[in-house]
């Protein structure tokens, strides 16, 4: 047991120190592990031209711009700059170049899958084969084309060969010297994508090292206390939100006899208060404090109470969420 507990203590310290390189490197282990499983499973070199420089360029480029559109979505500072932002008091809004830093640090987290990704893509040599393939297969001297009366008959021939000028059959069983040629050109592409990302990369981030104000060791200390802070707030929300939800729960199902209206209350939909969705003349006048129909319905339940019974005792917000009386 002390093993298994210490071998877990070891793998939490190092997740825990080294956690975004971690991220990092599960995210270029999936793309690298997706893409193989995607070029033996779904490529196939079309014998057409240009169909096959389509081909080839949705299957380098495509995915890679889907990772990126991915990375942007699953970072939590997207949204933290995006969500609300037309509605922020103006003191607390973001400046420009606060703004342009963050979005510099999303897109560079975002971009590592897509070069990971187009990495190992011009490193297998296929896509990058099957797009210049055209360049070597001429009609007049590829062998698979020597036929050209048969090849005429094809109502397709003009639309897969270019009017005549490529070979459509070379495209997909091209010469294996010209193959070796185009392949070694692919790999040649590669790492000098990875070396060019890798220098650009250490050197940006050298750079911003160098002007940083703080120090390493205090660097990393905001750090810790920033993911403290943000976990501690996150177990407090929860708590605080689970307090107030068992008691409006609490005060529902503690009136015993539900009219149909009740239940219609309950059952609806959080409303949409946004400006830019509805006139304010058809906006409906709800607080912004009640987040949910039945924190709607407990509000006016206890106004409801309140003026049936105005010499009683005065009412209680719950949990330090006001009670407001509607007109």
């Amino acid at each position: 047991m002390a093993t298994q507990d210490t071998i877990l203590n070891t793998f939490s310290n190092i997740f825990t120190n080294y956690g975004p390189s971690v991220f990092n490197g599960l995210i270029i282990v999936s793309t690298i592990s997706g893409q193989s499983l995607i070029r033996k499973l779904t490529f196939s070199c079309p014998c057409a031209y240009p169909l096959n420089i389509i081909h080839a360029t949705a299957f380098i480029f495509g995915p890679s711009i889907a990772l990126l559109i991915f990375g942007i979505t699953i970072n939590q500072n997207t949204w933290k700059l995006v969500h609300g932002c037309c509605f922020r008091v103006t003191s607390t809004r973001h400046q420009w170049k606060t703004i342009i830093v963050y979005w510099i640090s999303i897109i560079s987290q975002a971009l590592i899958a897509p070069i990971a990704w187009l990495f190992v893509a011009f490193l297998d040599g296929g896509y990058y084969q099957c797009l210049r393939a055209g360049d070597y297969c001429p009609l007049s001297t590829s062998p698979q084309c020597q036929n050209s009366t048969a090849m005429a008959l094809d109502p397709l021939y003009n639309a897969l060969s270019k009017s005549g000028t490529i070979c459509a059959a070379c495209i997909c069983t091209l010469h294996e010297s010209h193959a070796k040629l185009l392949q070694s050109e692919s790999q040649v592409i590669a790492w000098m994508l990875l070396i060019l990302v890798g220098v650009s990369a250490m050197t940006i981030i050298c750079f911003i090292r160098m002007f940083d104000k703080y120090t390493y060791v205090q660097n990393t200390y905001v750090g810790n206390y920033r993911a403290e802070e943000r976990k501690i707030f996150e177990a407090e929300a929860k708590e605080h939100a689970r307090r107030v939800a068992e008691q409006n729960c609490k005060q529902f199902f503690e009136q015993g006899k539900w009219s149909k209206a009740d239940w219609d209350s309950v059952s609806s939909v959080p409303f949409v208060a946004n400006t830019y969705i509805w006139d304010k003349h058809l906006k409906a006048d709800i607080d912004p404090h009640l987040y949910t129909p039945l924190q709607v319905w407990t509000n006016r339940k206890t106004v409801h109470d309140c003026k049936s019974n105005p010499e009683g005792s005065a009412i209680t917000p719950i949990l330090n969420v006001p009670i407001h009386s509607e007109a």
